[in-house]
């Protein structure tokens, strides 16, 4: 979802004011309105999720030293580790402008003064070049060079309409928060051979439900393709935030730690997502609908050269495994962890912005049906294979586990 800046000046004056609700809700939203606004067009999958980990890495720091402070020295150190954090990682974007925006609403609203004030700076200060400084050298910046294959079955193809080559393949070697290790011990099965009679289904199913033109597709599950099509950092975000609605609006320290957790876990993720699609190169359901030779097991061809996914362009990177379901089970693992339970009892909106389809607002009672919903809309998309999101649900949920246990001893490993 991409806004403009007018959008963000309206999106920041709307928001309630973080004193009498939540300081790092607040920055969370506001991190997603500026990673996916029009100023920067948007962040690929990892970036994205990078972003969130070093700001929100950057508030539970302050909000760790800034701890016994007054309710308002831990909201303005904490505003000021997100601003100083945001600025690095748009540095040399026009998106300077918008996250002063973003600091200059809530600074008044505080109302911290004098020294307190200098000092509540100063510890969101130090709070962002910690994680800044450790971050430095970790790998998103380095040029890494992708060659395509020869055109076989399965094998990975540039998709019409996007990018000349895949996102971010650099991605893939981005060091993990929170001291996790090495990003290969997530283990992902291959993803089903296109010879192999286990294929053909999932073939033949997202060539009937993914079609542009699909006669089959259920309207539910057309508009469940629209409801999850943004942004998987920013709608999961939103699902964290009815999830504890204001109830750590006077706890910065905890609501820190929550949302800290919730993007590591997301980071961490997309990283792994990464590992699996650059292992297996794997081509998306356009790619295989379009090849002129047969080569399911069952002699069957599925060749229609005028099929086109619901959901256009296919995003530029390969199908396996899906990052949004990766992203999905991820976030709703973190949220699971903080309340104790699969349960919810919560309301999510979305802004469709394609087709004239506005705002479309569904109710939720339990995380794990959300996931599965979330993986499945881009079955009904057209732009992966129901075994890309299984695999995703599985992977996000392993990385989220694994994030969270060394979550406690080693956060401040940035």
């Amino acid at each position: 979802m991409h806004l403009s800046f007018a959008s963000i000046v309206l999106a920041v004056a709307g928001v309630r004011a973080a004193y009498s609700g939540d300081i790092v809700q607040y920055w969370a939203d506001q991190t997603n309105v500026l990673a996916n606004s029009t100023v920067i067009g948007g962040l690929q999958s990892p970036p994205s999720g990078w972003v969130g980990a070093i700001v929100h890495g950057a508030i539970y720091q302050a909000a760790t030293t800034a701890a016994g402070k007054s309710h308002g020295f831990q909201q303005l150190a904490v505003s000021h580790a997100a601003h100083n954090a945001l600025i690095w990682v748009f540095h040399g974007t026009r998106n300077y402008a918008p996250t002063n925006v973003v600091i200059r609403h809530v600074i008044p609203l505080i109302g911290l003064t004098g020294k307190d004030s200098e000092a509540a700076i100063e510890v969101g200060r130090e709070a962002a070049r910690k994680v800044i400084t450790a971050r430095t050298d970790d790998k998103i910046n380095d040029f890494v060079d992708y060659i395509f294959q020869t055109p076989a079955p399965g094998v990975y193809q540039n998709t019409s309409g996007g990018a000349a080559f895949p996102d971010t393949p650099q991605a893939r070697f981005v060091r993990l928060f929170a001291d996790v290790g090495d990003v290969s011990q997530f283990k992902v099965a291959p993803p089903p051979d296109p010879r192999s009679p286990e294929y053909e289904e999932p073939l033949e199913y997202v060539k009937a439900q993914g079609a542009r033109n699909s006669t089959v597709r259920r309207p539910f599950d057309t508009e469940t393709a629209y409801y999850w099509r943004e942004s998987s950092i920013s709608q999961w975000t939103r699902f964290a935030n009815a999830a504890v609605g204001n109830s750590l609006a006077n706890d910065v320290f905890k609501s820190a730690k929550y949302y800290a957790q919730l993007n590591y876990a997301l980071a961490n993720a997309g990283i792994a997502a990464w590992h699996a699609k650059y292992q297996y190169n794997a081509w998306r359901p356009i790619t295989a609908i379009h090849y002129t030779d047969t080569y399911l097991s069952s002699g069957k061809s599925v060749y229609d050269p005028n099929w086109t996914p619901f959901l256009t362009p296919t995003p530029s990177h390969q199908d396996y495994v899906s990052t949004h379901a990766t992203f999905g089970s991820a976030a709703a693992q973190a949220i699971r962890n903080h309340i104790g339970t699969d349960a919810v009892d919560i309301t999510v909106s979305s802004n469709v912005t394609v087709d004239n389809v506005g705002v479309v607002t569904r109710h939720y009672t339990n995380l794990t049906y959300a996931t599965v919903e979330n993986g499945d809309s881009r079955v009904f998309g057209g732009i992966h294979f129901s075994f890309a999101s299984v695999a995703g649900n599985k992977l996000g949920t392993e990385v989220a586990v694994r994030t969270l246990e060394k979550f406690e001893k080693s956060w401040d490993k940035y």
